[in-house]
């Protein structure tokens, strides 16, 4: 018997996916991600019809350090600010924008009229949140803006000119000609907003998809949604295994409709090999959250130069 040696070597890439909900993580041949619906998702993301902004009602007083109601605001800067039911609604609108509201700028009684001379605000005689409700009565009328309705009690947050310098007021649905100067005019929609405190359950979370992207980094989509406030953000936690979670890193992802995605370098991590930990949180705009786990394994596997004895 002869036996000839020969040496051999085999050099291989790997990366082996697990995929599962927490707390345990379920194989990936057991995982049932749907490709094609995610696809469709992506596909049909400019489609989708934008949700409500969450609002938070105002029930205290803006501290002097509120730019929306001093630094930045004109009629603080023009010497008639608070206690003034302009100064503290032009201010309101401004905090619930975030940006400066187009609002008359003048007494309260002109409000009404310019917008409706503008068109630039949608307005009508029922309450919103969020809206400002204008008054003719008096010799300057009044503002204030809607902060609640509970069936048909609509509380309101206002300041009073050289009166009070903030208050919240309640009234009913119907009486608002006989309610504060009179002179019932209309609300004024600036934005379409849904009661923060309504939300209370956490968005949805599926068909996550790990995928290793030409050896650059891991590549992870997953389904979100959250048919009341709206998907706020989603974040992809990232670490190896090894060393525990020095290396960990909260990735943000970014949600086109109701996909989310997030690439996730390996250079982020030490470019390192064994087992990557990511997990995605997806937070609503209430301050929900739901969350997955799903881990990748980046291994190099060698097998060492050998012998293999051949009979003949």
């Amino acid at each position: 018997m002869k036996k000839n040696l020969i040496k051999s070597a085999c050099v291989s890439l790997a990366f082996v996916l697990c995929l599962g909900m927490a707390p345990g993580a379920v194989m990936a041949e057991e995982a049932e991600v749907d490709l094609t619906q995610i696809a469709q998702a992506v596909e049909t993301a400019d489609e989708i019809a934008p949700l409500p902004n969450l609002f938070s009602a105002r029930t205290s007083a803006p501290g002097s350090d509120n730019p929306y109601f001093f630094a930045n605001n004109p009629y603080a800067q023009g010497g008639y600010g608070m206690p003034n039911c302009t100064a503290y609604a032009f201010g309101r609108a401004y905090e619930i924008l975030s940006t400066t509201p187009n609002l008359a700028m003048g007494n309260a009684n002109s409000w009404w009229a310019y917008n409706q001379s503008t068109g630039y605000y949608p307005s009508g005689s029922t309450p919103k949140l969020g809206a400002v409700i204008c008054w003719g009565g008096s010799s300057d009328g009044h503002v204030a803006i809607v902060e609640a309705i509970n069936g048909n009690t609509v509380t309101l947050s206002e300041s009073t000119y050289s009166g009070i310098y903030f208050q919240n007021y309640t009234y009913t649905i119907g009486a608002e000609d006989a309610t504060s100067v009179g002179g019932f005019q209309g609300y004024i929609y600036i934005g379409d907003y849904i009661d923060a405190a309504s939300d209370t359950t956490p968005p949805s979370l599926s068909d996550v998809l790990v995928t290793d992207y030409e050896g650059e980094g891991i590549k992870v989509t997953a389904l979100v949604s959250d048919d009341l406030s709206g998907i706020g953000q989603v974040y992809f936690p990232v670490w190896t295994e090894n060393d525990g979670q020095d290396d960990v890193i909260w990735h943000e992802g970014t949600v086109e409709g109701n996909v989310a995605s997030c690439f996730i370098p390996y250079s982020d991590h030490n470019t390192g090999l064994g087992d990557y930990n990511v997990h995605v949180y997806a937070y609503d705009k209430a301050g929900h959250y739901a969350m997955t786990a799903t881990s990748i394994t980046k291994a190099d596997t060698f097998t060492s130069l050998g012998e293999v004895a051949l009979e003949s």
